[in-house]
């Protein structure tokens, strides 16, 4: 569906995180060919990779999740920024990809995203006219934009008003909760504004009111709150989009509802299909981190979407995500008992909701060809990273021996790396998954 021509031909640089010498000017499209093995070659440290078998299945649980729901999907792109995934995802059904950023609206454009909802504030003035530009040459190209103020509304506008008059632009209202991120605040000023838009329509055609917007994912709390006060928060999107139609703001057949990050997306599938206008509705979840998932924030969201679950027909009650992330590393130094140093630091992986977490070892092997029959052996819940500088990791290790050289970490939970995750390590055998390296399974 996309256009990969650019990128499949992009040589690929030793000097890159990750890419062994042995691939140095390949070409992406070459490298598969190569044969390389993960676990055999001498990719330094540290590399990630993503795991094919995995990110297929969860974008296949989402594609029957979304389907069996009635709702649409527009993934974020944010989470792997990766052309090749979005192809993947749209293949699968996707109706379109959310981007956060004019420059990420620019890269999905380059490769021929068809429909792109940007969740964030569209403001710059060369931006809009990229967007304006790219509605005039693409006929098939759809863009969402979001705004809440009058004087958002007005920076479109005046925008647009300076170019030949084309297709309008669609916006939507974003609801935004009290102490949180953007978005009205109260049903009053969602009115002003959806208003102003209408009539900024109207006047000119440059825009077009075409449905609401939210992001239900801020709140703090346990779990049980947190579920709570989406609950309350989505009643008021609710509320806002019933005051707009109401009010006649809306000035397409169809409103497009859309809200739904990667931990509470049952929730908004279920208030926004409750939500009964004059015009038909259209609801769009854009939850992105399922297609790589995790070991720790979204596993734990993920058994909360499954207890809330439990007892009805979701796909979510018998099979669940499979994490896809993995980041292999190196154990470098044993300065002192009790600590290992591994090849791993706060450049490498993230860690604002939590250190890494270590999974699995791997026992014995040398430089040259480190796993030749060595077998992997789980440390989980027995080992741990205690704290992270720029490049290095600090492994305590009261349970386990780490005579070794060679071991690896897995994606889990966590901000961006290749994903959404936090780190957790897997050192294994020769697994048939890993074979090829780049290009099949990763």
């Amino acid at each position: 569906m996309l256009d990969l021509t650019t990128l499949s031909a992009h040589k690929l640089s030793s000097t890159s995180k990750g890419v062994p010498d042995i691939l140095d000017g390949v070409t992406i499209e070459d490298a598969p060919g190569r044969g390389l093995n993960l676990l055999q070659q001498p990719f330094p440290a540290p590399v990630a990779v993503l795991r094919q078998s995995a990110i297929r299945a969860n974008i296949e649980l989402m594609r029957r999740y979304t389907q069996s729901a009635g709702v649409e999907l527009a993934p974020h792109g944010k989470t792997t920024m990766a052309p090749q995934l979005f192809d993947m995802q749209l293949a699968a059904g996707a109706w379109g990809i959310t981007c956060a950023t004019a420059a990420h609206l620019r890269l999905y454009r380059r490769f021929g995203v068809p429909r792109v909802i940007m969740a964030n504030q569209l403001l710059d003035a060369a931006s809009i006219q990229f967007v304006a530009r790219q509605l005039a040459e693409d006929p098939g190209f759809e863009f969402y934009g979001i705004v809440d103020s009058v004087a958002g509304a007005r920076r479109y506008f005046d925008v647009l008003s300076r170019l030949p008059r084309g297709r309008p632009v669609n916006l939507l209202l974003e609801v935004g909760a009290a102490g949180g991120r953007t978005g009205v605040r109260t049903v009053a000023d969602a009115v002003a504004v959806g208003k102003e838009v209408a009539e900024m329509s109207d006047a000119g055609g440059s825009l077009r009111l075409a449905g609401i917007e939210a992001f239900e994912g801020i709140f703090a709390g346990s779990p049980r709150e947190a579920e709570t006060s989406v609950t309350s928060f989505m009643e008021r999107v609710s509320e806002v989009a019933r005051h707009c139609d109401g009010n006649d703001a809306f000035r397409d057949s169809e409103v497009v509802l859309t809200a739904g990050g990667s931990a509470h997306f049952d929730q908004v599938v279920k208030a926004l299909k409750a939500i009964q206008l004059s015009r038909q509705t259209k609801v769009v979840l854009r939850s992105g981190c399922y297609i790589t998932h995790d070991h720790g924030f979204y596993a734990a969201a993920l058994d909360r979407l499954r207890e809330r679950s439990a007892g009805s027909d979701s796909v979510f009650v018998e099979r669940g995500f499979e994490p896809a992330l993995e980041l292999w590393t190196t154990v470098q130094s044993l300065p002192e008992a009790g600590l290992a140093i591994i090849a791993l630091g706060k450049r490498d992986v993230s860690f604002d909701m939590g250190l890494p977490v270590p999974l699995k070892h791997l026992a014995g092997g040398g430089s040259d060809s480190p796993l030749s029959g060595a077998s992997p052996v789980s440390i989980r819940g027995k080992d741990e990273i205690v704290r992270l500088n720029d490049h290095h990791g600090y492994a305590g290790h009261p349970a386990t021996d780490w005579r070794l050289r060679i071991c690896g970490f897995r994606g889990g939970r966590g901000g961006p790396l290749l994903a959404r995750c936090t780190v957790h390590v897997k050192a294994g055998r020769s697994d048939p998954e890993l074979h090829g390296g780049v290009g099949d399974d990763r």
